[in-house]
């Protein structure tokens, strides 16, 4: 009987993913793979060394070694990957996940240890390929005939309730059973998105829906299991259908006795109905972070998003009446197509108007897959070829402009952990409307030049968006420099915004 190692490299505190559980559990319905296959599966936190995972899947030697392959963790499989394959030469290493179907032909271009790589969705594909079908005939394989790469269609969508939940899956079980610490476990209730943003790789994939009676039973674990501190549903938006939502909220709070919080992404745009809107509370979740990533008709158009402010602002306000304890955090896109500094001002001041608890900014990392990947010259944008595939160049928003974007975005996330700080700036702006609430943070920034080193010696340059948290909450660890923060803001006041 030959092995297989599926093998994930996840963030901390995290469940086992997700992607090889189903891909395990739909391989062994087939008689054929379960009477000649041992499938494993192994998860690393990422950060862990990678030779302390080499190691240890070296002494797992598997006859293939399946990796799932996502824009954080690529660069460590690749390394891992090759170290695997000099010290097995005679071991299959296949790759898939997101990451590797849009980077699939590239992959095994530039990799020549890489045996297979198989794009979307891989149940069936690594089915039909454990099966003994030829390599020419199974959907969605990426594979070497001589010298040249050949990519074969992808397979039909598989049916969702032939799928195994991942409650079903031994190792699943075991995993969140030992776990030292408890952990966000994540489930499916559909597949696919209707719209086609073009900085996503979901886009335009039909939606297909997991029945909620098989659901049932998974939640009803999930919310049972003392390993498990919360629940992420990892669809698109799990609320586009409204009969269906009203029917799973209300399943999820019959089921969650323990209230645990049940957190997911979430469009307030998309969402009209009243009802739903005052369900929501019920799920336990205090807090949502919730996409804008711009305001800007212009921006909108080209990376296909539709955004109805005006339906935003309303349902945010009807949130706050259901819940009025809710925190809310918003994020934002910075280097989109089509953006420039007065745009991305003019976005930044749309959320904060909302009173958010924050507001994440991220750069734009044009991922493969996605539209903005595929099509760069379209857009007028260059990006990094290697992960994180971040933006380099974009023709409507010069790097002086973006750096000074990113800048202003860095302290408004910051400024916004100062409450006294933040409130006095509403209660002004209440009553004096002439000024816009973000140019309250850009003449603060503007004051504050010299007189505090809010980036703690970086060049903004250097700084990058997912770093912003850290910076700020060694900043805000030093009592002197809050201290010293909140006397120059008093003084700020006192001189008159404007100055």
């Amino acid at each position: 009987m030959k092995t297989i190692h599926l093998v994930s490299i996840s963030f901390p505190g995290r469940d086992l993913c997700l992607g090889p559980v189903s891909i395990k559990s739909y391989a062994l319905k087939d008689k054929n793979v379960s009477e000649n296959y041992r499938i494993n599966i192994s998860q690393y936190d990422l950060g862990m060394p990678i030779d302390d995972i080499i190691s240890d899947l070296s002494r797992k030697r598997a006859d293939i070694y399946g990796f799932t392959a996502y824009v954080w963790n690529i660069s460590d499989i690749l390394r891992i990957s090759k170290r695997l394959k000099d010290v097995y030469p005679d071991s299959l290493v296949v790759l898939g996940g997101p990451e590797a179907s849009g980077m699939s032909r590239t992959l095994m271009e530039e990799n020549a240890f890489l045996d297979y790589v198989f794009v979307g969705e891989g149940e069936v594909p690594f089915q039909s390929f454990l099966a003994g079908n030829d390599p020419s005939n199974v959907p969605g394989l990426v594979y070497r005939d001589r010298s040249r790469v050949i990519e074969n269609p992808t397979s039909p969508f598989v049916d969702l309730d032939t799928l195994s939940l991942p409650f079903e899956c031994e190792d699943y079980r075991d995993y969140l059973d030992n776990s030292p610490i408890t952990v966000r476990a994540a489930i499916e209730t559909s597949r696919g998105c209707p719209f086609n943003c073009g900085y996503c790789t979901w886009g335009q994939q039909r939606m297909r829906y997991f029945d909620l009676g098989k659901l049932r039973p998974a939640f009803e674990y999930l919310f049972q299991h003392p390993n498990v501190r919360t629940v992420y549903i990892t669809d698109s938006n799990p609320f586009l259908r409204r009969e269906r939502t009203i029917a799973l909220i209300e399943m999820l709070t019959e089921l969650n006795i323990h209230k645990k919080p049940v957190t997911f992404e979430l469009s307030p745009e998309y969402m009209s109905d009243e009802k739903i809107l005052g369900l929501l509370p019920q799920l336990y979740n205090d807090e949502f972070a919730l996409g804008v990533q711009s305001t800007s008709p212009q921006v909108l158009k080209l990376m296909n998003r539709r955004f109805n402010a005006d339906r935003y602002r309303r349902n945010i306000i009807l949130m706050k009446e259901k819940k009025p304890d809710v925190r809310l955090w918003f994020s934002l896109i910075i280097g989109l197509p089509g953006d420039n500094y007065t745009q991305f001002c003019d976005s930044l001041d749309f959320v904060i108007n909302l009173n958010p608890e924050g507001i994440y900014v991220h750069e734009l990392l044009c991922l493969p897959g996605s539209d903005f990947h595929a099509n760069p010259e379209k857009y007028g944008i260059e990006f990094m070829k290697e992960t994180p595939h971040k933006i380099l160049k974009n023709k409507t928003f010069p790097k002086a402009e973006y750096d000074q974007a990113k800048e202003l975005s860095f302290f408004v996330y910051l400024i916004h952990h100062f409450k006294h700080i933040r409130n006095t700036i509403y209660e002004i702006r209440d009553k004096d409307s002439s000024m816009r609430l973000v140019d309250y943070y850009v003449e603060f920034a503007r004051f504050l030049n010299g007189k505090v080193d809010y980036l703690l010696g970086r060049d903004i340059s250097d700084v990058t968006s997912w770093f912003f948290e850290a910076i700020a909450q060694e900043f805000l660890s030093d009592s002197t420099r809050v201290a010293r923060v909140q006397a120059l803001f008093q003084i700020f006041m006192d001189t008159g915004v404007s100055e």
